[in-house]
């Protein structure tokens, strides 16, 4: 890779969040990174692939991918074959940015790591969440305040069911609400611990399903609607648990009575709290009008940070987790302990749901 060079990048998948995060978030890089090729097999997409960007040559393959003039590529194909193609892209020595969930457990890490270790190619987890500037304040925030006691962390719509077929269907570990929204929590609480996982114990977990209506507001109105009885993930989930001898609650729904969407972060310390209060994402059914940073030291005023509400701050978010992947890809292989956190949560999850 040329220190001065636009990176070359490719897609594999050039769905929702290509088209609304990604492709904005590289307009404000500024010709840093550069589409030079989009997979995308879909025939009835990729005229729209090609608008989106006009430059890159355009294939069907993963074969393709590989053989195309790049040397990054974000996998962003649908949940299930996230696995498959970050190992293969890995093996031949691209660095990879994998969307969320990038993996289900060790069995998911084991296999990537091995592929990221054979090409000598870095492996970053695609969660944007943990790169907006006001989780950036919350993580600071949270390590002003002692050792951590607490942290929960809840993210419900009311009307917040994605509209793809794909994350509709049943697929264990890919799918559903807590493969959607959970692994932003899961990640943003490996990172208030410092992705540690001693002491690791959950105590419950349970997901359920209440059927499907209308796909959230901010897609296009293209999906079908499905009956509960024709749609397969759940769509509510909650967990509890310790890690490092700090009580862990997550919380994430697609449908909840409550009107308006909320993300609500708590994080409890020895020498105070502070909490995130607003949303994330694109919806505009907000719970609360206000994006807020507050940090309450012991015996100090609180210490409040606002931040604009509004899909603005997650665009920024995903071109700041662009700028930390070409810094990573720069520099190959390296530990992931994000990753590894990610594998013990999920397993450990996985085998309370069972």
């Amino acid at each position: 890779m040329s220190a001065t060079a636009p990176l070359r990048m490719g897609f594999c998948g050039a769905g929702w969040v290509v088209r609304n995060c990604y492709r904005p978030a590289l307009e404000a890089l500024g010709g840093r990174i550069v589409v030079a090729a989009v997979l995308e097999p879909d025939p009835a997409a990729r005229a729209t692939v090609k608008e989106l960007f006009p430059e890159a040559a355009l294939v069907s393959t993963r074969e393709a991918l590989l053989a195309a003039p790049v040397e990054v590529v974000v996998v962003a194909s649908p949940n299930p074959c996230h696995v498959d193609d970050a190992e293969a892209f890995l093996e031949a020595g691209l660095a990879c940015l994998v969307e969320k969930p990038v993996l289900r457990g060790d069995a998911d890490r084991a296999r990537l790591t091995a592929a990221a270790r054979r090409g000598g190619a870095a492996l970053a987890a695609g969660v944007a969440c943990r790169h907006r500037a006001d989780v950036r304040r919350w993580l600071e925030g949270a390590a002003e305040i002692g050792p951590l006691r607490g942290l929960d962390l809840t993210w419900h719509r009311h009307r917040g069911v994605p509209a793809t077929a794909w994350h509709l269907a049943d697929s264990p570990g890919w799918t559903g609400v807590f493969a959607d929204l959970g692994s932003h929590l899961v990640d943003l609480a490996g990172a208030a611990l410092g992705w540690r996982t001693d002491g690791l114990a959950i105590r419950f977990a349970r997901q359920t399903r209440t059927g499907h209506a209308a796909p959230a507001a901010w897609y296009d109105g293209t999906a079908p609607e499905l009956s509960p009885s024709a749609f397969g993930p759940a769509d509510r989930f909650e967990a509890e648990g310790r890690v490092a001898d700090c009580t862990v609650r997550l919380s994430v729904r697609w449908r909840d009575e409550t009107p308006g969407d909320l993300v609500r972060l708590d994080a409890i310390g020895e020498d105070g709290v502070c909490r995130l209060d607003g949303l994330f994402g694109f919806s505009g059914e907000r719970r609360t009008p206000h994006q807020r940073v507050t940090l309450k030291r012991r015996g100090e005023a609180p210490e409040i940070s606002d931040f604009m509400p509004g899909p603005a701050l997650h665009v920024a978010g995903f071109a700041a987790m662009l700028e930390a992947f070409q810094r990573r890809a720069a520099a190959g292989w390296q530990e992931q302990p994000d990753l590894d956190c990610a594998a013990r949560l999920g397993d450990a999850i996985a085998t309370a749901l069972r």
